[in-house]
């Protein structure tokens, strides 16, 4: 990681920026965080071009403003809906001495798999293996200085929409600044959320945002499927806002406060209204609506997941991340009960960032560490090395 390093998360509802620098030998320290709002995008268009390219800036200005550094090195944390991934079987005849598997083998693995018709619109960052075969025969490890004559994978291939990419570098030209690396968050998040062990197999994440939920699905470091569902804890606030005729930030509040499972009969919520006064409403309301949207998204978790290929069963590990539900006290529990299996949550724990909210952000920079450090089974246009950022994480701004 360089001296000075941003990292940049983009969200559904905001852009998060954090600048870390490095300390001693294995030191980080995060020294300044700036977040924007904006309008956010759907599917796998922004809905205000301009307002996203201000947000970056201004997020950026910001984290640089509190930390009072400015940065060199630059990452990029893209969503879901601005990535297409495709898993290709590569093969590739061993040649060197001795029949042993070199990283010279690995790559040339990687090209064979790449040997289809690229995707037009978008550019290529992550590609890695996901299992492989040494003469018909499979292990999930890195062969290398193993003997084999033959060697093939399937290989995950990541990529970023190149449209996207051009508004982020327009916003960082501004400043001066290019990305350095572009990371696929579904990935980044998996890697730094589900512990190894967890991924032997398969290993399924929930992330919950403002606008849409995605479900990555995990082997190894790679990324094997991603899909998005078109429902996120926004969805929630506007059926609040809608039900009470209430302002969206006060509907958020109603959301944010509410507590799932409990029993509301005959009790009232009292809410503050902005403008003056107080509006009483039965708790059992706010449960109905609450309740009624979780069960939906619910099922549409459980429908994809098994789409996917995956049979849910408690044996199955799945983890819940994002700010859209994951604040929400009980929602955890309640996913796993409309689900029928056990939902872990995860998150970082550091003064004023302990949150799913930035859970995305530090998987982006502990994937960045990683890359750099070269711990890797795949190949950086975008390395997933196996994280834990908490061992170098050494606190958040260095004046507290």
């Amino acid at each position: 990681m360089g001296q000075n390093t941003a990292i940049l998360d983009i969200g559904s509802s905001k852009v998060i920026c954090l600048l870390c620098s490095s300390e001693g030998k294995d030191g980080i320290v995060v020294r300044g965080a700036g977040i924007r709002e904006y309008d956010g995008y759907k599917e796998s268009r922004l809905l205000d071009e301009q307002q996203f390219s201000a947000a970056i800036v201004e997020a950026l200005s910001m984290a640089e403003e509190e930390a009072k550094i400015r940065t060199r090195d630059l990452s990029v944390g893209v969503p879901a809906p601005f990535l297409k991934l495709i898993v290709h079987d590569g093969k590739v005849q061993v040649t060197a001495k001795g029949h042993r598997i070199t990283q010279g083998t690995v790559d040339d693995l990687i090209n064979a798999s790449l040997e289809f018709e690229q995707p037009e619109g978008y550019d290529l960052m992550h590609s890695t293996p996901i299992e492989f075969s040494l003469d018909g025969v499979t292990r999930p490890d890195m062969p290398l200085g193993i003997t084999a004559n033959a060697l093939s994978a399937p290989v995950s291939h990541v990529y970023v929409q190149a449209h996207f990419k051009s508004l982020i570098s327009a916003a960082l030209d501004r400043m001066g600044l290019d990305a350095d690396m572009y990371i696929g968050v579904p990935l980044s998040s998996g890697l730094f959320i589900i512990p190894p062990q967890e991924r032997t197999d398969c290993a399924v994440l929930i992330d919950v945002g403002a606008r849409h939920t995605d479900i990555s699905l995990l082997r190894g470091s790679a990324l094997i499927a991603l899909e998005t569902i078109p429902v996120g804890g926004g969805h929630f606030t506007s059926d609040l806002a809608f039900a009470l005729g209430v302002a969206r930030p006060v509907a958020e509040g109603v959301k944010r406060r509410y507590v799932y499972s409990l029993d509301y009969q005959d009790s009232i919520d009292s809410i503050r209204i902005p403008a003056g006064g107080v509006l009483r409403v039965e708790h059992a309301a706010i449960q109905f609506i609450v309740e009624s949207r979780t069960r939906e998204l619910a099922e549409l978790i459980k429908k994809t997941i098994e789409e996917m290929g995956v049979r849910l069963s408690p044996t199955l590990p799945v983890y819940l991340t994002g700010g859209g539900i994951s604040l929400m006290r009980g929602s955890c529990e309640f996913l796993e009960k409309e689900i029928g299996v056990p939902i872990k949550v995860r998150m970082p724990w550091m003064p004023r960032l302990s949150s799913p909210n930035y859970a995305s952000a530090f998987s982006v920079m502990d994937f960045v560490m990683h890359a750099e450090e070269g711990e890797s089974a795949g190949r950086l246009e975008g390395l997933a090395g196996q994280s834990n950022i908490f061992k170098k994480l050494r606190g958040f701004f260095t004046n507290r």
